[in-house]
């Protein structure tokens, strides 16, 4: 596995899989040929689908300005994977050059069925049951487990992390307007602020996790600086677990213990399951950041590491089978209001650990995020980013 940094970073919205996937296709393509007369680019599966919505057509005409391309829709096609790109680079001597690029979620992207090198490998071991069992034997905590494989420079990362949620929140309160794209969708943080301030609930901890979620996600769908975690659009489920971790005044050395903890969590979901809404709905994203954020809260929370494997556990258990349906493909209805709930289930799974015996844990994190995995994989396509059923459907009429 590699660094937690493939699961936090900082990126613009409204989509990893389907904008900063993209943009990483086209450097790779501008950085490996030289002489370059055109470029097609065949945007197939869920790009195909769901592009629009998501500006991919948008973000790959603008790092393809200057040059001579064209972008082609094709739903139709099949391929392996639903987020498939078709470069065809024609050069100056005639020569066209064919690479197949897939998006697979986070941002990260392989190349002709080669997975791009984003980072050595940091972690000799690739479950959650063999990391704790390593713990045990040599009494490491699992945070300590991640700073001794990352190294101390991870520190200083993880508060840059932070800064930025903290910095997104803050403009999403502040905002007002209407989000970008055909559904005309009204940001909704800065009045739920400003009602909150109204009925004095500044010390209400639910009311103050769904406006850092709200502030995120809306910030994330302007395509504004956020963190991803582990994708664009689960974006706004740590900053909702990171308002209350604030407001149970947690110190901030135990809020990084905890980021350190979600980033390995995250981790294991992208090496060995999915964190991509078109491979494998959206319990690969929203419900992989509430098992995030349901380990984050527990370790930072003082929790020994099977609590805290099984607040994960609980958390991504109860978000089996969730569905990616975005209306129109915008990253707007329903993943903003989304993120918001499932902040919440990540606090609600990690109290519920917090008093239940652990003999009573049956299902282990690794069988769990397997079982996503074969979750996703059953899921009609209709049902993975596509847009074509669940809300995206029933909503068609009335947003035309």
């Amino acid at each position: 596995m590699q660094s937690i940094k493939s699961v936090f970073y900082i990126g613009h919205g409204p989509s990893s899989s389907h904008t900063i996937g993209p943009v990483n296709a086209v450097k790779y393509i501008l950085g490996k040929y030289q002489d370059i007369v055109s470029v097609k680019v065949t945007l197939c599966g869920s790009l195909a689908s769901t592009g629009k919505g998501h500006l991919t057509d948008y973000i790959i005409n603008k790092y393809l300005e200057g040059f001579n391309h064209r972008i082609v829709f094709d739903a139709r096609k099949r391929v392996k994977h639903p987020n498939t790109m078709i470069f065809e680079t024609t050069l100056k001597n005639n020569e066209i050059k064919k690479d197949i690029i897939v998006s697979i979620g986070g941002g990260v992207i392989t190349i002709n069925n080669e997975k791009k090198q984003d980072g050595s490998d940091l972690y000799p071991h690739h479950t959650l049951s063999e990391i704790m069992a390593y713990c045990r034997d040599f009494g490491y905590s699992l945070w300590e487990y991640v700073l001794y494989h990352e190294g101390e420079d991870v520190l200083s990362y993880i508060d840059e992390i932070y800064k930025t949620i903290k910095d997104e929140i803050a403009r999403g309160i502040k905002t007002d307007g209407e989000l970008p794209g055909e559904l005309h969708v009204k940001r909704k943080a800065k009045a739920m602020y400003e009602n909150m301030l109204k009925e004095h609930k500044e010390d209400d901890i639910q009311t103050n996790v769904a406006i850092a979620s709200f502030a995120a996600s809306e910030e994330n769908a302007a395509g504004g600086k956020i963190v991803v975690a582990p994708t664009c659009g689960s974006a706004g489920v740590i900053p909702g677990v990171v308002q209350y971790l604030e407001m149970k005044k947690v110190p901030y050395e135990d809020i990084r213990k905890g980021f350190l903890v979600a980033g390995l969590i995250g981790l294991l979901a992208k090496s060995n399951a999915s964190i991509s809404g078109a491979e494998a709905g959206c319990q690969a994203e929203i419900g992989v950041a509430c098992a995030m954020g349901a380990a984050m809260i527990a370790t930072a929370l003082g929790y020994e590491y099977k609590k805290i494997a099984q607040s994960a556990e609980v958390a991504l258990e109860h978000s089996l089978g969730l569905t990616c349906d975005p209306v129109k493909g915008y990253v707007q209805i329903p993943c903003i209001e989304r993120c918001a709930i499932f902040a919440l289930k990540a606090i609600n799974a990690a109290s519920i650990v917090g008093i239940l015996p652990i003999e009573a844990s049956k299902v282990t994190f690794d069988e769990s995020l397997l079982t996503m995995y074969l979750t996703g994989k059953d899921l009609h396509a209709g049902y993975r980013e596509t847009a074509k059923k669940g809300l995206s459907k029933v909503m068609k009429k009335k947003i035309n």
